[in-house]
């Protein structure tokens, strides 16, 4: 009988340490995401090529639509010297289109960095880590 409860001790005490480890892991993933992972993923945002393709986008048509939005003052001045229309530089008629194209891009943007983080929901804290690193940085923190 004692034989018994102390195999039935032994198992809990296995049990436990098994418990304890998984807790401490759980800790060390909580305090790294809210420390180093949530920089990374925004880092991610930030640099990665979808942001800075939509972005690029909406400035460039921002700056066709300010363009064309300043011609008809530049227009009025260059009938004055009798510059016909199709030599004024900078207009485009379709930056308005343009545009609003771009906006809706950036709009509908989605990073999958962001996508695959419920993927990551049993993974270890390495993988995780590995997820929101940079591959083409060379980034160090890990």
């Amino acid at each position: 009988m004692k034989c018994n409860h102390e195999a039935e001790v032994e198992g809990i005490k296995k049990e436990n340490a098994t418990l304890k480890a998984s807790v401490d892991d759980l800790h060390a993933t909580k305090t790294w995401l809210l420390s180093e992972g949530a920089r990374l993923l925004a880092k991610n945002i930030h640099k990665g090529r979808e942001m800075t393709a939509v972005v690029a986008a909406v400035n460039n048509a921002m700056s066709a639509v300010g363009a064309n939005s300043g011609l008809p003052n530049g227009y009025l001045h260059a009938l004055k010297l009798k510059t016909p229309y199709s030599e004024v530089p900078l207009l485009n008629r379709n930056a308005a289109e343009e545009l609003n194209t771009a906006v809706a891009c950036f709009d509908s943007l989605t990073f999958p960095v962001v996508e695959d983080l419920p993927k990551l929901a049993d993974a270890p804290l390495f993988k995780i880590k590995e997820a929101l690193s940079f591959a083409s940085s060379g980034s160090s923190e890990k």
